[in-house]
């Protein structure tokens, strides 16, 4: 029993020995990938994509308020039958309108998604590089979040924007 005890404490003690003498670096790949000037052109293209959908989406809602205006004022010279076919026209505005906000969305998702893929995949290609030339073993993502409490090991932030060209 005492001989099987020395021998799980040896055990120990050797792989403890060995992971003591893992190199580990760290990286703040969101502070990293929000100012590649790839992702900062990215954005602002994404941006001005938003903001031309979000002024047809304007339009489309100004126009509905006006036809609503019309209706509201146009009520008693019709009958209950034709306001009530009304009412589920401009039901069937709104809904149109929500769907297309929807829609935008979800295109716009998209486009970030294609746009952005590349991007990180060069960063985690670049980040993978870096750490073996450097001769680490792990490199951990010290991003806000990510569960690392503590990051005083060596940083390769700079090294990583070096070999990316910022």
């Amino acid at each position: 029993m005492k001989k099987q005890w020395l021998i799980i404490l040896f055990i120990f003690l050797v792989s403890f020995n060995s992971i003591s003498q893992s190199k580990v670096a760290h990286i703040d790949t969101y502070e990293l990938i929000t100012s590649m000037p790839e992702m900062i052109e990215v954005q602002k293209e994404l941006g001005k994509q938003f903001k031309a959908k979000q002024e047809e989406v304007r339009l489309m809602e100004a126009e509905l308020k006006s036809i609503l205006k019309k209706y509201e004022i146009e009520v008693p010279d019709y009958s209950p039958e034709e306001n009530q076919s009304r009412l589920e026209e401009i039901q069937g505005m709104e809904e149109n309108i929500r769907m297309y906000m929807n829609q935008i969305y979800k295109n716009m998702q998209k486009k970030e998604e294609e746009l952005t893929a590349p991007i990180m995949e060069k960063v985690f290609e670049v980040i993978q590089i870096v750490g073996k030339e450097q001769g680490f073993d792990y490199v951990i993502d010290s991003s806000k979040g990510q569960g690392v409490l503590l990051a005083n090991g060596t940083d390769i932030m700079a090294d990583v924007k070096i070999y990316l060209g910022f």
